[in-house]
């Protein structure tokens, strides 16, 4: 059986096990599927209408016995720190981009025109509220004149999600001024690289810190407040529940 599972394997161009809800890439002839990423059931399944000779494996003992061979560990494991290092980097992307976003539609600082129901137009100031407890930032458009709020939007974080107050800005500035608000705002992808000035949290424990240095495999606390190690980040016992940074100069 497991020859003959592995003539299978070596005959297909691509390959996805199933394990747990995903699937995971094991092999690509065409280069166009990420090894050790995790896919979702309909990806693959428009992946495989698509292309020819694929194979998707059931978790069986011989067909996991092949794939999680130690030479395929390695495989799989610089494939997840290819995700993470993509994943972090496009979510810096966003972030710096909803900061340039919110300076350009608040027109720089300078005010933003509403058109009120009565059809005039109000110069309005843009401030926002943020709570950062109950992970949510606020846009009021407020009258230069009058100091009436025209008009506000709302943007929350999920509870699976990290809260980034620049994201939340762009989000609720949006919808305050009636614009669509682009996806990669509403799917930024999770962090995965802990930075000074990160929000933690321990799943454990429940307890939460900021992190105030990071060096070597050991990220410190504020306050003397102690410190972890990183990996316990990666094994997902601790989570970065906002990056937002503005204590540190939103870097």
């Amino acid at each position: 059986m497991e020859s003959v599972n592995k003539t299978a394997i070596d005959s297909a161009s691509t390959v996805f096990e199933k394990v747990g809800e995903d699937y995971i890439g094991s092999k690509s002839r065409f280069g166009d599927i990420l090894i050790g990423a995790p896919y979702s059931e309909a990806f693959v399944k428009a992946y495989a209408n698509e292309r020819k000779d694929v194979l998707v494996i059931p978790q069986t003992i011989e067909y996991t016995a092949f794939l999680h061979n130690e030479e395929m560990k390695k495989v799989a494991k610089s494939g997840q720190e290819a995700i993470k290092d993509r994943a972090q980097a496009r979510r810096d992307e966003i972030v710096e981009q909803s900061k340039a976003d919110v300076e350009k539609l608040s027109n720089y600082g300078d005010g933003v025109r509403y058109v009120t129901g009565t059809g005039s137009v109000a110069t309005c100031k843009v401030e926002f509220v943020v709570n950062s407890d109950k992970r949510a930032v606020v846009a009021l458009l407020k009258g230069l004149r009058t100091g009436k709020v025209y008009a506000k939007g709302i943007a929350k974080a999920a509870p699976d999600d990290c809260f980034n107050v620049h994201i939340g800005k762009a989000i609720a500035l949006r919808r305050a001024l009636g614009l669509k608000v682009p996806d990669e705002y509403l799917n930024a992808p999770q962090p995965t690289e802990v930075r000074v000035g990160d929000v933690v949290h321990n799943n454990r424990y429940a307890y939460m810190h900021v992190v105030s240095s990071v060096e070597g495999e050991i990220m410190e606390y504020a306050n003397d407040e102690g410190y972890d190690w990183i990996k316990i980040v990666d094994e997902g016992r601790i989570n970065i529940i906002d990056d937002s940074r503005e204590e540190v100069g939103g870097e």
